[in-house]
């Protein structure tokens, strides 16, 4: 057996949610099959030096290539544009010629991106579509008309495949949201095509596989969701935890603060939540781990005193969640399930997240994610956690949601199942 991955994304490191993914079918395919039975097409950016299966690298269209792409592809409805920016005929005929000379078992293609290069075999393959992009811009355009004043950046980490002089437009308030509604027609039609076309596609969320199996008409064994494979620091997986001091209870924000939701989830917690939690809770604390907070989040922090501490990069996460009462996802948009949430369930560790942040996740008490959407609420979620017995019961499910889903026998079952 041999399986070919074709994706515009270099998995490592491994330092995104998107990467998560796609270095976890590395992991299970390189075990299952072997690294000399594994191969990775990259299409664009620049090849690795080290890799642990077999690489193969086709460079991307040129910037005059994909502009072109754009205005003929995309403006007249042929294809999503994140489609026409990856599209070209040089790129076509890299992908057939590696393909011909490897020859694989099983293909895998990563999202409607590269699923536009499958050959007439695609009723045998596998395209991983990630997130219903069509449904992640619904959110957006919500979100946008909800925060006016909140920088969406619907680009994300796809901006890298962008020529500057298209950038602009994504930037402008106008002309983002027009973007959006644009792209979100057009993808939805190359979602269900996809559907439609290769045997198997593959969602993060249970939810989104479920609705586009409804509206395509498409069998569920055919459209199915799978967990990502989380890698974790050494003993993150059930790692010992400290009981949580009951006098001065801690809590964690966890992530990358230049990111708009997690800027934004950080600033409404701190303005509406957090003084809520101090007249409950005098002796509170909040460590907020993640790179990039901007000026004003700290200048906002640091009213707090040291009951809130802005501390960048950790590099024992392990340490830093042990003694922790729950970590906080407090996020009002986004898309897609947060790796934090996973993080902190394979330490034990109960969370308080909003419906937004649970996301594709199984959540409520017996899971050890307890969901909230207004402050006061999620204040009573965070001061009932500082009971010791409480604590622990939701913790213990928290643990036991993990192994059962995402600890590594568990993901490599559902693999399993989904790769056939």
């Amino acid at each position: 057996m041999t399986v070919m991955l074709v994706s515009a994304v270099d998995p490592y490191p491994v330092d995104a949610g998107k990467k998560v993914v796609l270095a976890g079918f590395v992991d299970y395919f390189r075990e299952r099959y072997g690294p000399g039975g594994v191969h990775y097409l990259l299409v664009g950016g620049r090849p690795p030096e080290r890799f642990p299966v077999t690489l193969h690298h086709v460079p991307g269209p040129g910037r005059l290539t994909a502009v072109g792409n754009v205005a003929l592809r995309a403006t007249t409805g042929r294809s999503s544009i994140q489609e026409a920016l990856l599209r070209s005929r040089a790129v076509g005929h890299g992908i057939d010629r590696i393909r011909e000379q490897v020859r694989p078992s099983r293909q895998v293609y990563d999202t409607v991106r590269m699923a536009q290069y499958a050959d007439e075999s695609a009723s045998k393959q596998v395209c991983y579509l990630d997130d219903l992009f069509s449904e992640r811009y619904t959110a957006m355009l919500a979100a946008a008309r909800r925060f006016p004043d909140v920088d969406i950046r619907p680009l994300g980490n796809f901006a890298a495949h962008v020529p500057s002089p298209l950038r602009p437009i994504a930037d402008n308030r106008h002309g983002r949201n027009a973007l959006l509604r644009t792209e979100r027609r057009l993808v939805r039609r190359s979602e269900d095509r996809v559907a439609t076309t290769f045997g198997t596609s593959l969602l993060i969320s249970e939810a989104e596989a479920v609705e586009l199996a409804a509206r395509t008409g498409v069998s569920r064994d055919r459209v199915r969701s799978l967990p990502p494979l989380v890698r974790l620091a050494p003993g993150g997986a059930n790692a010992e935890r400290r009981e949580p001091e009951a006098g001065r209870p801690v809590f964690v924000f966890l992530g990358l603060l230049s990111l708009p939701h997690n800027d934004d989830g950080l600033t409404w917690l701190l303005s509406e939540i957090w003084p809520l939690v101090l007249r409950a809770l005098p002796g509170a604390r909040l460590r907020v781990i993640g790179r990039e907070a901007s000026e004003a989040l700290r200048a906002l922090a640091g009213r707090y005193g040291d009951s809130v501490s802005v501390e960048g990069f950790v590099e024992d996460l392990n340490g830093a969640l042990a003694d922790a009462s729950a970590m906080l996802n407090l996020l009002r948009f986004g898309s897609g399930i947060k790796l934090k949430v996973i993080e902190a369930l394979a330490r034990g560790i109960p969370v308080v997240s909003t419906t937004v942040g649970a996301e594709g996740i199984v959540s409520g008490a017996d899971a050890g994610i307890l969901v909230a959407d207004e402050p006061a609420a999620i204040c009573a979620q965070m001061c009932e956690l500082t009971s010791p017995g409480h604590n622990a019961r939701i913790a213990r499910a928290s643990a036991a949601h993990f192994d059962a889903v995402y600890s590594r026998p568990a993901v490599f079952a559902a693999y399993d199942r989904a790769f056939g």
